[in-house]
């Protein structure tokens, strides 16, 4: 798409830009590094307040947001969050295009396309590696298991189900009292940071206002509002 960035891309390994070669142990489709612009702008109006007060908005924040995402996850109809289902029923779809040989043992040679990919279910890989990587049967493993009679939406990890979901939001932040109630511990207590010298010389010479060092070269600007013939040529400096 962009020669510029595919050369860029060249100096770095592959396993840190190329979903194909992404390491396998992560399970999420969604691997970036947005996690923290998000934040920063979730909590942007936080950000700009006195410490305490910054801390205290960011708990009710994530206080409310526990609740919250724990009523959308009591409010699913399948056992599994919608993102994974969706993903999966695109899956399935994909699979009744795709046609399936046997080896008689746990070999599988799924054709889709003009591609081949080989499955094993004991193992559960695939070489498209979609499996591994998004715990999600992927279109071949889907037309495997149907081959087996198995139920391909039962081979969906324990990590997308609604229960996992449940738990994630299961310990909540309590409530607490204004901060007239806070026992602070003198040992606890929240200390304005030390004075560090900055690095540099220290400035010494302050802002001068505008003319200012004319003035103390003994220049002064004059406007001379005089019609006479004196003036008629504009030269309105006169030395102090």
């Amino acid at each position: 798409m962009s020669e510029d960035v595919a050369k860029d891309l060249i100096n770095y390994p592959p396993k840190a830009w190329c979903r194909a070669y992404f390491d396998t142990q992560c399970k999420n489709l969604m691997v970036d590094n947005n996690f923290t612009k998000y934040f920063n702008a979730w909590i942007l109006d936080a950000r700009h307040m006195p410490i305490i007060n910054m801390l205290e908005n960011i708990r009710i924040k994530v206080m409310e947001r526990l609740a919250d995402y724990e009523g959308k996850a009591m409010s699913w109809n399948d056992n599994f969050s919608p993102p994974c289902m969706k993903l999966y029923h695109d899956y399935r779809a994909i699979s009744h295009a795709c046609t399936l040989k046997f080896n008689g043992d746990n070999g599988y040679e799924i054709t889709e396309g003009k591609d081949k990919y080989t499955m094993n279910l004991e193992k559960k890989r695939c070489t498209c590696r979609l499996w591994d990587l998004s715990v999600i049967p992927c279109p071949h493993a889907i037309k495997a298991l149907m081959h087996e009679k198995i139920e391909p939406v039962t081979q969906i990890h324990w990590w997308c189900s609604k229960e996992a979901y449940l738990l994630t939001y299961k310990y909540k932040i309590q409530p607490v009292r204004g901060v007239q109630f806070w026992k602070v511990l003198p040992s606890q207590a929240m200390e304005p940071p030390e004075i560090v010298k900055m690095v540099g010389r220290p400035k010494v010479k302050r802002n001068k206002v505008a003319n200012e060092a004319l003035k103390r070269k003994g220049i002064s600007l004059y406007v001379v509002q005089d019609s006479s013939a004196e003036y008629a040529n504009g030269d309105f400096f006169k030395n102090g």
